[in-house]
């Protein structure tokens, strides 16, 4: 049996996002043309891969047997493509910046694929790295996609691949210092500090619906330098807070610590963005392996109940 890689993008597309809009955006197909790669593909196969009405698509329970196949070929000829090319030319990915998950993505995926060169940049903003994706200076971009004041870029194609719990970076003599975890409304009383960030509209626009949501004040004020600074922030103004990752290492001794957040837990949304048009092997082979790392880390699990995110990363899931 001869499989058209072609059919089974098609079919993996639609199978992740549930929509065939979507999917024919994705691939730049009309939807059309990807319903007939499909139909081709199930005839070879013998079997209904999707179930289909007019208000969502499901697998099939030969559909659910594929996806897991689907991938699996569509990453071997992947790796195959750049192996044969030997990929030469780095790809470059801004990772936002040293603190944030990214950056350690690129390294897991360097130390376990030697044949990639991964060149990494920090613009600490998404706008700033959308540019440089339009004009060709990097590859991929890692960054929160809402509240950017204007819509992605059409030649831009992006997924959600991390949500990432937030924590409380808290100065040693803040009152919920000695605390396990606290609810993100315990900082109503404390207030958190947003640093002035013109080129980040996207953390701006997540500390402004996080305050309102959770009835927080914001402490607007000086730049963003990084974590020492943060913490020398603190040790300035100790009733204060900082947004950070939850799970960020913070120095012993250094007078400042992380305290989880939950009930429920703020998330921050990473995606990953790249060109629709790039068919450079290399790119295809990270963006391929940061999504596997997604979905078998379970990186993006949401639980309403228990969890947070932005009316409009909500609601876009």
């Amino acid at each position: 049996m001869d499989f058209d890689l072609a059919q089974v993008r098609a079919f993996l597309a639609v199978a992740e996002l549930r929509h065939f809009g979507r999917a024919a955006v994705r691939l730049n197909l009309t939807q059309q043309a990807l319903s007939k790669r499909i139909q081709r593909l199930e005839h070879l196969l013998g079997e209904p891969l999707l179930a289909r009405d007019s208000r969502a698509v499901e697998l099939t329970e030969a559909g659910a047997r594929f996806l897991p196949h689907a991938r699996a070929l569509l990453v071997a000829a992947d790796s195959a493509v750049a192996e044969t090319r030997s990929v030469t030319r780095p790809v470059r990915v801004d990772v936002w910046g040293h603190l944030h998950a990214p950056l350690s993505w690129m390294r897991r995926l360097s130390a376990t694929e030697p044949r990639l060169t991964i060149e990494v940049s920090m613009r600490r903003g998404l706008p700033a790295a959308i540019d440089a994706l339009a004009r060709g200076e990097i590859d991929m971009a890692f960054g929160r996609v809402h509240d950017l004041g204007e819509p992605v870029p059409g030649a831009l194609d992006h997924r959600l691949v991390c949500l990432t719990p937030l924590g409380a970076l808290l100065d040693d003599r803040h009152p919920l210092a000695g605390v396990a975890t606290a609810g993100p409304a315990d900082l109503a009383d404390c207030g958190i500090w947003q640093p002035n960030a013109a080129g980040t509209p996207e953390l701006t626009g997540y500390h402004q619906r996080f305050a309102e949501r959770f009835g927080v004040p914001l402490v607007p004020g000086g730049a963003n330098l990084g974590a020492e600074h943060a913490v020398d922030y603190l040790h300035a103004h100790p009733a204060h807070a900082v947004l950070l990752p939850a799970d960020l290492s913070v120095p012993a001794g250094s007078g400042a610590h992380i305290v989880p957040l939950t009930g429920p837990v703020p998330r921050w949304p990473w995606s990953l963005l790249w060109r629709r048009d790039d068919q450079s092997p290399a790119v295809a082979l990270v963006r391929r392996s940061v999504l596997e790392l997604a979905r078998d880390g379970g990186w993006t699990r949401f639980d309403p109940g228990l969890d947070w995110l932005p009316d409009p990363d909500a609601a876009a899931r």
